[in-house]
């Protein structure tokens, strides 16, 4: 039944007892037109719940452009951006669903707000809501000198039933820039919330499903910690090499295969932690970091034997490595 069912019943349990102890009320102190009131307040109650399971079962029906039939096909993604001014509203859908048409560059822009989004999606196609995926409520961050940001709702059709994040990375570049250029202007507040951009030494981007590093970053060049687990890059970012005083890089859980020789160049890292990835070896690169003094390594592929002689070779070198 779930936490939802469980709900449910409390509430109609909740409702009707307060029917029944109107009831009662209205008969003790024998209120005149006692029966009339009963039926009027069963009668309103029916109402508003039926209007209310009318508005939560509407969606949303997404429409490309010269296309006749909502968003069906293969590999197709559509991203909507909230909140930007002088962009037409999203059509209202408190009892039928609403169609929202997509332009042809996937990217819709409006001035509603995200809560008129319903996420509950109609396709006439069968077998296509198998394929689909779409994000929720979610917010991308610029990483500026401003610091731009803005909601968004992206969906993918594709064979992996998986939203395309890569797309979602490059379309967000492109709104950045736009917003940095004020060709568009949001509802949302601009800035950091620890100070002046340049002198940002700690960024933590977690769980927000990154291909890359946002171009916003590359700027830092005070950055001495970087923070990205649990997102979706999979290859080491080469971009990290643009943070010159960089000691502490964080990049557990994104289905990293390699660590890269170029690592050796990071002169200043002092920690690393790559768990919960799939790497199967630690490049001897890392051994020629003058500060490398902590090395977190769980969770991954490894073969025991060889990671135990690997472990020797760092410790040896005075390097805590972190395995189990």
């Amino acid at each position: 039944m779930g936490l939802w069912g469980v709900g449910a019943i409390l509430w109609l349990f909740g409702i009707y007892s307060i029917l029944i102890l109107t009831s009662f009320i209205l008969k003790k102190f024998k209120v005149k037109y006692r029966q009339i009131i009963e039926w009027t307040l069963i009668f309103v109650y029916v109402l508003s719940h039926t209007l209310y399971h009318l508005n939560w079962d509407v969606g949303s029906e997404i429409y490309f452009a010269n296309e006749n039939q909502q968003f069906v096909g293969k590999n197709q993604s559509f991203i909507i951006v909230f909140g930007i001014e002088k962009q037409p509203k999203l059509e209202s859908n408190y009892f039928i669903n609403n169609k929202i048409l997509i332009p042809e560059n996937g990217i819709l822009l409006t001035s509603s707000k995200k809560e008129t989004f319903k996420h509950r999606y109609r396709f006439p196609v069968v077998g296509s809501g198998e394929k689909f995926s779409a994000t929720y409520f979610e917010q991308y961050n610029c990483y500026g000198v401003k610091n731009y940001k803005f909601n968004y709702v992206v969906g993918t059709i594709s064979d992996l039933g998986e939203v395309d994040y890569r797309y979602r990375d490059s379309i967000g570049d492109l709104i950045c820039k736009k917003l940095k250029n004020e060709d568009l202007k949001n509802n949302l507040k601009v800035g950091y919330e620890n100070g002046n951009y340049l002198n940002q030494k700690e960024v933590l981007i977690n769980y927000q499903n990154l291909t890359k590093l946002p171009n916003g970053l590359l700027k830092l060049r005070n950055l001495e910690y970087l923070n990205v687990h649990s997102n979706k890059l999979k290859v080491f970012p080469k971009s990290v090499l643009e943070f010159p005083k960089l000691k502490r890089l964080t990049i557990g859980y994104n289905e990293i295969k390699t660590i890269p020789e170029w690592i050796g160049g990071i002169k200043s890292l002092e920690s690393l932690a790559v768990n919960g990835n799939d790497l199967t070896s630690i490049p001897d690169t890392l051994l020629t970091l003058p500060k490398l003094n902590y090395l977190l390594i769980r969770e991954n592929d490894f073969n025991e034997l060889v990671i135990k002689e690997t472990i020797e070779k760092f410790e040896q070198k005075g390097v805590k490595v972190q395995y189990e």
